[in-house]
């Protein structure tokens, strides 16, 4: 495998992307339009997201190698060196810090705080507790205050902070999912996970009520001032609901692998279809 495509590896694109949409989001559900500050926003969270993310990877390529389902990653299998890693983790950050620093020095310091979290206070709690889950799940919830915050919004309108606090909450079964499927192996490889305090029954059952307590946050959307269509409010609740059902047969009735991970993709691909639902809407195309 080429240098090229071991650093795309390396800086997650597809998790990269979906930060970005989250930071879209934020912005257009602002203004309500695309404008040529929006591909500073883009470009500026894409480069931190991957840069952040390939960071990651240098600072635990040494638990990486330890586990089946992270040691084929570019560094823990050779195809690029922790030097290697550690430039281009620092060049996506750079790059990163100064788009967004072109669009004000708010997502600038929103950019430094989201690297903080995630690879200092995140990754430093891994291997301590489980409750690192926290800090990282506020990584996730700050990307679309960035892109609210360029489009010229208040940081702390209603509107974003029900976006950030939805980032928040369905980033949790994400976690809690990997530890159903690979917690013996971050246990064998120092990190600390529910594991040690709750049985798999017990995770899957906290998935299910953090879901449909993440159900009920999402019906809130007009208490905080985004309006959307009576029908599209509704789909989004059918299709969350039959998500739930469809989880709690999975979870419970199978022990396939193989299915744990459909799960797994199922509610990323819900998170970006609800983002986009957000997006459509305020752009007025719902």
């Amino acid at each position: 495998m080429g240098f090229a495509s071991s650093a795309i590896k390396l800086i997650k694109y597809k998790l990269s992307l979906a930060v970005t949409l989250s930071a879209a989001t934020g912005f257009i559900l602002n203004n309500g339009h695309f404008e040529s500050r929006l591909l500073l926003l883009i470009g500026g969270v894409f480069c931190l997201a991957g840069g952040s993310a390939a960071f990651n990877q240098v600072q635990e390529s040494h638990r990486d190698e330890l586990m089946a389902r992270t040691r084929n990653r570019p560094i823990p299998s050779g195809q690029l060196s922790r030097s290697d890693g550690f430039t281009i983790a620092k060049g996506f950050c750079l790059a990163g810090l100064f788009l967004l620093s072109a669009l004000g020095l708010a997502q600038a310091l929103l950019g430094m705080l989201t690297l903080l979290l995630y690879n200092g206070l995140y990754t430093w709690l891994k291997p301590r507790t489980s409750f690192a889950v926290l800090p990282g799940g506020l990584v996730g919830a700050i990307p679309p205050i960035i892109g609210w915050t360029a489009a010229g919004g208040e940081i702390l309108h209603p509107n974003i902070i029900f976006i950030a606090t939805l980032m928040f909450l369905w980033q949790m079964p994400h976690f809690w999912l990997l530890t159903i499927r690979y917690g013996e192996e971050y246990e064998a490889a120092g990190f600390k996970t529910l594991k040690k305090t709750l049985d798999d029954n017990q995770i899957k059952r906290l998935i299910i009520w953090w879901m449909v307590i993440s159900l009920i946050f999402l019906l809130t959307a007009p208490l905080f001032g985004i309006h959307l269509a009576v029908w599209l409010l509704i789909a989004i609740a059918v299709l969350n609901i039959l998500l739930i059902v469809v989880f709690y047969l999975i979870l419970f009735r199978s022990t396939s692998d193989k299915m744990l991970r459909l799960v797994f993709v199922s509610t990323n691909i819900f998170l970006t279809f609800i983002l986009m639902a957000f997006l459509l809407n305020a752009l007025r195309l719902l």
